[in-house]
C-alpha cells in the first residue's frame, strides 16, 4: 500500500495546489503596459517593447508557482529590511501622503516606476541623508557575485534603476543606498551608487526610443539574431521573436 503521508508523497501533493493557487492569480491581474524604471537597464530594446504592450509570452515561459514563491520572499526581505532599519534608529519613507508606494508617471504615463524607500535620517553611517533606497533579495551565488564586483558589473539592471530612480525623485546630490539580501545566510550587501548624470541622459533617450517605437507600431531590433544566444535563451518572448514557435 502506497503510504500517502509520507514527506516526500505530501509535498507532492499539497505544493501543486499551492502554486495552481498562486497561479491562478497571477493570470487574474491585470497586465502591466507602461515601461518600468526597474526594468529600463534591460539591454534588448525589443523585449522592453513586449513588456510595454503586455505580449503573452512563449507557452512554456510563464512563471511557475515556485518561481512565484520565490518573488514573494523578496516583498517578504524588504519588509524586514525596513524594520531592522527602523530600529537601527533609520527614518525610513516607504509611503506618500496618500498611502502609496512612491512613484513617478512619464511619458503620459508609458513610463512609470516605484522605489522601495527613502531615507532621511538616522545614523550618521548610513547618511547622507536624504537618499534613495534600493533593496533585493537574491540567491547565494548572485550574491557572492555582487559583494565582489559590485552592482554595475554584476547587476547593471539594478544599477540603471537606482539611476532613473535618483533622477526622477529629485535625490541626485547623494549616493542611492542600495542592499541585497543573500536569501541564504541573511547577510546584507551594502553599496552607495553615486547619481550618474551621463547614464541618465543615455537611460532616458533610451526610454524615448522605445516608446516612439510603440507609439509608432515599429520594432526595434534584437539583441542578437542568434535564438541561442545566452541572453535570448533566457528570455521569455524568444519563439516569437526569432520565429520559432
Amino acid at each position: 500500500m502506497i503510504d500517502l503521508t509520507s514527506k516526500k508523497m505530501l509535498s507532492g501533493r499539497l505544493n501543486p495546489i499551492i502554486d495552481a493557487a498562486l497561479e491562478a492569480e497571477r493570470d487574474q491581474q491585470e497586465a502591466r503596459r507602461y515601461l518600468g524604471g526597474s526594468r529600463l537597464g534591460v539591454e534588448c530594446e525589443r523585449q522592453l517593447q513586449y513588456e510595454v504592450f503586455a505580449t503573452p509570452k512563449d507557452p512554456e515561459k510563464d512563471f511557475p508557482g515556485r518561481i512565484l514563491r520565490v518573488f514573494e520572499r523578496g516583498h517578504w526581505a524588504e519588509a524586514a529590511v525596513v524594520r531592522w532599519l527602523q530600529l537601527a534608529g533609520v527614518t525610513i519613507l516607504i509611503e506618500d501622503e496618500g498611502g502609496g508606494q512612491f512613484g513617478f508617471s512619464d511619458f503620459d504615463g508609458l513610463f512609470q516606476g516605484h522605489c522601495d524607500g527613502i531615507l532621511t535620517g538616522g545614523p550618521e553611517s548610513f547618511g547622507p541623508f536624504p537618499r534613495l533606497w534600493e533593496n533585493k533579495c537574491i540567491k547565494a551565488d548572485d550574491w557572492r557575485a555582487l559583494s565582489s564586483h559590485g552592482l554595475r558589473k554584476e547587476k547593471p539592471v539594478y544599477w540603471a534603476q537606482c539611476q532613473v530612480y535618483m533622477d526622477r525623485f529629485g535625490l541626485t546630490e547623494n549616493p542611492a543606498l542600495f542592499s541585497a539580501v543573500n536569501a541564504d545566510t541573511m547577510e546584507i550587501y551594502w553599496e552607495a551608487v553615486p547619481h550618474n548624470p551621463q547614464a541618465v541622459a543615455a537611460l532616458d533617450a533610451k526610454a524615448g526610443r522605445i516608446l516612439q517605437a510603440c507609439l509608432a507600431g515599429e520594432q526595434l531590433p534584437r539583441l542578437s539574431q542568434d535564438p541561442n544566444f545566452y541572453q535570448c535563451k533566457w528570455c521569455s518572448w524568444r519563439k516569437r521573436c526569432h520565429g520559432l514557435a
